[in-house]
């Protein structure tokens, strides 16, 4: 298997229109996006993957006139690879809406930073994350839909969520999200464990810890301005939440890292 490109957080704002090329492409979009397959437009909400097959024209914009922003796996695969993508129990050219795509779309970004830092096994390494990519597909493909559907406003949570990951640095008042769902506070907490295993506060920690071990890993910023990129406003109140998560100092993750 040929990796040839991969993007995280990419933002487009003009309309994929028919473009196909040789190679396999997987996207999983983080808004909500309009696909068009066969001739029909699909609405689908953030969190949803599609994996084209090479010389499978693409059509798909923002919804709602939004701009569209995705994750982008390009990849060419041998024969023997397109025998274990055709056994697995997900399908081709068509949206799969994942229960949670946070493991997917973690999945690609530390691809992402692995693929771009060089290394001997980049080769090796590009193989076992593909497996990895092609499991959570599944999985969020063959999640219990039954449990699913019973969880109150789960797509309205699913953007939440993924407006989360996508930009830690923004303050998201729990007032102004309960507005949006028309819920009270507590029963916007209740749901939001019951839909993603982990509380709010909790996911707003971890995507920000997420960001700033991906900062202190491809950039040389200082970690005060790492605190500040992450959404911290006191570089104490930082160090304090990155040891309790990391078990280490941010200079002492960056110099394990390196």
């Amino acid at each position: 298997m040929k990796i040839t490109r991969i993007k995280t957080a990419e933002s487009k704002s003009a309309e994929m229109k028919g473009k196909a090329i040789q190679d396999h492409c997987l996207y999983l979009f983080r808004s909500p996006v309009i696909l068009t397959l066969g001739g029909m437009e699909t609405v689908c909400s953030a969190g949803t993957a599609i994996l084209y097959e090479g010389g499978i024209s693409r059509f798909f914009r923002g919804a709602g006139g939004r701009e569209l922003k995705y994750d982008l796996v390009q990849f060419r695969p041998s024969s023997a690879d397109k025998h274990y993508i055709g056994g697995l129990d997900f399908p081709l050219n068509k949206p799969i809406e994942m229960a949670d795509s946070y493991i997917l779309a973690t999945t690609i970004k530390n691809f992402s930073f692995h693929i771009h830092s060089g290394g001997k096994r980049r080769s090796e390494l590009g193989e076992v994350y593909m497996r990895l990519i092609f499991i959570a597909l599944e999985e969020g493909c063959l999640g219990n839909e039954a449990e699913i559907s019973d969880i109150p406003r789960f797509n309205q949570l699913r953007e939440i969520r993924s407006e989360i990951y996508d930009n830690p640095a923004v303050q998201l008042s729990v007032d102004i999200l309960c507005k949006r769902l028309g819920v009270g506070k507590t029963y916007f907490h209740k749901i939001y464990k019951t839909a993603f295993g982990i509380t709010f506060r909790q996911d707003v920690i971890k995507s920000r810890i997420n960001c700033a071990c991906q900062l202190l890993t491809e950039t040389k910023l200082s970690v005060s301005v790492v605190a500040e990129k992450c959404g911290y406003e006191n570089e104490s109140f930082f160090m304090k939440q990155f040891r309790q998560q990391m078990n280490c100092t941010p200079s002492q993750y960056r110099n394990k890292i390196f």
